[in-house]
């Protein structure tokens, strides 16, 4: 049986992120090691992932079970936190427990915008 998670942050909120589109923001100080969010995700096989290709909805798969070569879409605001090659937070896969967990890398303002390093999660899965 899979851990139960309370996964809402009622500080998080979604808004203009300029050239990158949408972004996710927080209305409240967010300290380093704060809990952002915990996002369930629907698990994707390969070939469903293949069947994506060309589709919006592809660039919003993260790389999930390397092993299986399965990719995930994150759910909550999960999907939606851009990149930065210096973000102010980060991701841990729960892979067991379906789950993609988010922290705070370094205290984040009221209004800012929270960022991660996408690395590999969009790796292609074609090689």
């Amino acid at each position: 049986m899979k851990k139960e998670y309370n996964i809402s942050n009622t500080n998080l909120f979604v808004s203009n992120a300029g050239h990158k589109g949408r972004g996710v923001f927080t209305s409240k100080v967010l300290k380093k090691d704060d809990l952002i969010e915990i996002c369930p995700v629907i698990e994707l096989s390969y070939k469903e992932h293949q069947s994506l290709s060309g589709h919006t909805l592809e660039n919003y798969t993260f790389v999930w079970n390397t092993s299986k070569k399965n990719v995930a879409i994150v759910l909550g605001f999960g999907s939606l936190y851009n990149h930065s090659a210096k973000p102010n937070a980060d991701y841990i896969k729960k892979i067991k427990d379906g789950v993609m967990v988010y922290k705070a890398l370094k205290t984040i303002k009221a209004g800012e915008e929270i960022t991660i390093d996408y690395g590999d999660m969009h790796s292609d899965l074609n090689k």
